[in-house]
């Protein structure tokens, strides 16, 4: 029957029996009343419902005026989390609350996906840090590999300007020799004491070229020997050298002076000539720029502690102090057309012989080097 559409109505419920599930819905009107008689769970589209009620342990129920009918169970107890959802039924007529709870705790969470997820992410993890690390280590190993390119480069460089600067002085006293015999010969009656002398000169700057080549080769070959370290007389290498500058110092008026007692040092001969010889060609080249009356050249050797102690002091115009900071640094020289590897080859092959140079200013004038190498035991 249509109700009439002027007529008052009301709705109530009334008679709710939430323990049994069991409501009255009651409607009152003009000319004809209703009530029905609902049976709550058999509401339920259980068919469509999303869960399984007897298992799952989302608590689903039903209030309404601090009533409430269960709809579903769930689980019941108490978790570290809680979670709620509550939402009114679009119903003036049934105004009742669906609230669902759900409660978890450590044995509710999946600790198998929950493992293998972090397996996976740390495997994957590894596999990314590995990469990076290899792909570091690549770089790293490309570096030194051109690292020691250009270190192979720049020591052939070195090696080969050390060449050109130890080979020149004996390449031109050859020259001046040679050329001072040619002359000598030309005379007439040729000056044949004198040649022989000059040519003997000539012999000895040979064989210290040779000697030089020589011992690039070894360096070359064999980096790791540098040179057979022996027992040397210091004072007959530095006589050896101060004769084969002989003719350079007459040139230049100087009255050397030497002092001290044979010492027998542990070094490679002709890396110690090489040393002494550099050192003495130095400081002639530095009293050249005094006048002739100022110029001293003092040569002593003495024995400190377990080592053998060569000083060559000169009184020239001695090291700036900016410059004798770098006095020994590659390629750095305050000469014209100098390279700027004389003393920088000396303290390499001087610290390769266990032994050191170093450089300062002389107490009065001019400038004092100091070779230090160990002596050598007694036989």
């Amino acid at each position: 029957m249509k109700p009439n559409p002027a007529a008052a109505t009301a709705a109530a419920i009334g008679g709710v029996d939430f323990t049994s599930g069991r409501y009255r819905l009651v409607q009152a009107a003009s000319p004809a009343s209703y009530a029905v008689q609902i049976d709550m769970r058999g509401m339920v589209p259980w068919e469509e419902w999303p869960m399984t009620p007897d298992a799952s342990p989302v608590r689903v129920t039903l209030e309404y005026l601090n009533q409430r009918y269960i709809v579903q169970a769930g689980s019941g107890a108490a978790g570290l989390w809680n979670f709620e959802f509550r939402k009114r039924l679009a119903a003036d007529s049934q105004p009742f609350d669906v609230i669902a709870t759900r409660s978890a705790g450590w044995g509710d969470l999946p600790w198998l996906k929950l493992v293998a997820w972090a397996a996976f992410v740390a495997v994957t993890l590894s596999a990314l840090l590995a990469l990076v690390r290899q792909r570091s280590e690549r770089r790293r190993a490309q570096e030194l590999l051109r690292l020691g390119q250009v270190a192979r480069l720049n020591t052939l460089g070195e090696l080969a300007a050390g060449m050109a600067h130890e080979l020149n002085q004996p390449l031109t006293a050859i020259l001046a020799n040679t050329q001072a015999a040619k002359r000598l010969l030309d005379d007439d009656p040729p000056e044949l004491s004198t040649a022989r002398d000059a040519m003997a000169r000539a012999v000895e700057q040979a064989r210290r070229a040779s000697d030089v080549v020589g011992r690039m080769r070894r360096v070359v070959e064999r980096p790791e020997v540098g040179g057979s370290l022996q027992a040397v007389d210091l004072q007959g290498t530095v006589r050896n050298a101060l004769y084969l500058l002989e003719p350079e110092c007459k040139r230049l008026g100087i009255q050397f002076a030497l002092s001290g007692d044979a010492l027998s040092v542990k070094a490679d001969p002709v890396a110690l000539e090489q040393i002494i010889h550099n050192l003495l060609t130095n400081a002639l080249q530095a009293l050249a720029q005094v006048p002739p009356s100022e110029r001293a050249l003092t040569i002593a050797m003495q024995p400190e502690h377990k080592l053998g102690v060569l000083t060559i002091c000169d009184s020239g115009p001695g090291i700036t102090a900016d410059i004798l900071p770098r006095i020994f640094e590659p390629f750095f020289t305050t000469r014209d057309g100098g390279l700027g590897l004389g003393l920088s080859l000396c303290e390499s092959l001087a610290t390769d012989m266990g032994g050191t140079l170093t450089a300062t200013n002389a107490a009065q004038r001019g400038a004092l080097f100091r070779l230090s190498l160990p002596l050598a035991e007694p036989a």
